[in-house]
C-alpha cells in the first residue's frame, strides 16, 4: 500500500468500513476518489483525514445529510458554526430520547412491582398506606373517568402513568342482604415518585393523598371493574378481628386488565381507611 494513495480495499480495512459504505459516501459527494494512470480508484491521505472526520460525526449518531452540509466547500458558513448548530439539536435529541427511556423504564418498574404485589398478596389482607400522589383531577363520574384518563395522557407526556381511583360507600351490613357499596366517584392519581416524569404542571395548589390515614389493603381478580363484596367482607373482618376501627368507605383501582382462565378480567387493589378512634 503506497502511503500517498490508498486503494478502496486498503481504505475499507483501515478505516473498519465495507466498500459499499465508502461508495455511497462517494455518491453523496463526501469523499472524492482520483484515478490513476492505470485505472485503478485511489484516495489520498487527506481524504483519508476527511474520512476520519466524516466517521467521528457519524459516531455521534449526525445524519448524512447534515454531514454534507458540514463538508460543503460551497457553504456560506464556517464549519464551526454549522457544527455547533448541529450539535445543539443533536443534543436536544438526545435528552429527549434519554427523557422517553427513562419514562418507558419507570412505567415498566411500576408495572413489575403491581405484578409482584398481585403475586404475593392476593387472597390477604395487609396493612399498607396509600402511595403518595398528587390527585390530578378530584372529582369524575365512574364512566368519564377513563376517557378522562386519555385526554390527560393525550395531551401531556407521563401522565400515562396515572391510576383510576374509584371511590365507594359501605352500606353497612343488613341481616338480609349484608353489605353494599354505594359508589361516589372516581379520581385520577399520579403518584408523587413519578412526577419527575411528567411535563404536567405540578403546582402548588394541586392537592395530594392524606399520608396520614392508614389502610387496610387486598389485591384481587374481578371480570367487572366494581370490586366484589366476598373480597370486601373479608377485610371487614379482618378489621373487627384486629379490633381496627374503619371509615365507611372503600378505594378500588385496577392495576391492569388481561386474562384469567380464558376470561377478561380486572386486577384490582383495594384500600380501606382506617379511623383514628
Amino acid at each position: 500500500m503506497n502511503k500517498d494513495r490508498y486503494l478502496i480495499g486498503d481504505v475499507a480495512n483501515l478505516m473498519g468500513m465495507s466498500r459499499d459504505t465508502l461508495r455511497h459516501y462517494e455518491k453523496r459527494g463526501l469523499v472524492t476518489a482520483k484515478k490513476a494512470e492505470n485505472g485503478y480508484r485511489y484516495y489520498t491521505e487527506a481524504d483519508i483525514s476527511r474520512l476520519i472526520g466524516i466517521l467521528y460525526q457519524r459516531k455521534m449518531d449526525i445524519g448524512l445529510d447534515d454531514i454534507a452540509t458540514l463538508w460543503d466547500e460551497h457553504g456560506s458558513e464556517d464549519s464551526p458554526e454549522r457544527f455547533h448548530s448541529i450539535i445543539s439539536q443533536r443534543l436536544e435529541e438526545e435528552e429527549e430520547a434519554i427523557l422517553q427511556h427513562k419514562r418507558t423504564i419507570a412505567k415498566l418498574r411500576m408495572s413489575q412491582k403491581d405484578c409482584e404485589n398481585l403475586r404475593n398478596y392476593t387472597g390477604k389482607v395487609i396493612q399498607c398506606p396509600l402511595p403518595d400522589s398528587y390527585i390530578i383531577d378530584p372529582d369524575l363520574d365512574f364512566h368519564d373517568g377513563l376517557e378522562q384518563w386519555f385526554q390527560y395522557t393525550r395531551e401531556h407526556a407521563g401522565l400515562e402513568n396515572m391510576y383510576l381511583f374509584d371511590e365507594y360507600r359501605i352500606c353497612r351490613e343488613t341481616e338480609k342482604h349484608g353489605c353494599s357499596l354505594n359508589y361516589q366517584k372516581s379520581q385520577l392519581l399520579l403518584h408523587c415518585d413519578m412526577a419527575e416524569y411528567t411535563d404536567y404542571p405540578l403546582t402548588k395548589d394541586i392537592p395530594c393523598t392524606d399520608s396520614s390515614v392508614r389502610y387496610l389493603s387486598a389485591f384481587c381478580t374481578s371480570q367487572d371493574r366494581i370490586p366484589d363484596m366476598n373480597v370486601v367482607n373479608p377485610m371487614l373482618a379482618y378489621a373487627r378481628k384486629q379490633s381496627l376501627p374503619t371509615e365507611p368507605k372503600l378505594f378500588s383501582t385496577f392495576l391492569m386488565q388481561g386474562m384469567r382462565n380464558q376470561i377478561q378480567c380486572y386486577y384490582l387493589q383495594l384500600f380501606l381507611p382506617l379511623s383514628e378512634s
